[in-house]
């Protein structure tokens, strides 16, 4: 049985584009989203405190060994792929909190990334 049954976005920023903003640093292309299979479920979720306006949603997101997190930006959830591209439609950004850990494969399980995330609104 296998759980990574959810397309999750790996959102990678542009490369450097040659040219220059008005301060002086360097623009980038446009942002890139790969779709890799994993699962996630709730982590946590409340209020911040010093800010009562917002709102903090978290997740564990769960992907295969391969996938290329650390090269990613952001995590897009809850999109849909697109059937005729393979493109990830719609979807939120999360942060990846921290450093994912990796689990080893075994006799039952397949190996996968476990890493937090989280989405700050208000």
């Amino acid at each position: 049985m296998n759980l990574m049954t959810e397309p999750v976005g790996l959102k990678v920023r542009g490369g450097p584009t040659g040219e220059y903003d008005d301060y002086g640093n360097e623009t980038r292309g446009e942002a890139t989203v790969q779709v890799v299979y994993g699962w996630y479920e709730p982590r946590t979720s409340g209020e911040d405190t010093a800010a009562k306006d917002q709102q903090v949603h978290g997740y564990w997101v769960s992907l295969p060994l391969d996938a290329p997190l650390s090269g990613a930006d952001a995590v897009v959830l809850f999109g849909v792929v697109d059937g005729t591209t393979g493109a990830l439609v719609g979807g939120e950004d999360y942060q990846v909190v921290g450093e994912p850990g990796r689990q080893p494969g075994g006799l039952l399980v397949r190996g996968f990334i476990k890493a937090a995330v989280e989405r700050v609104t208000g």
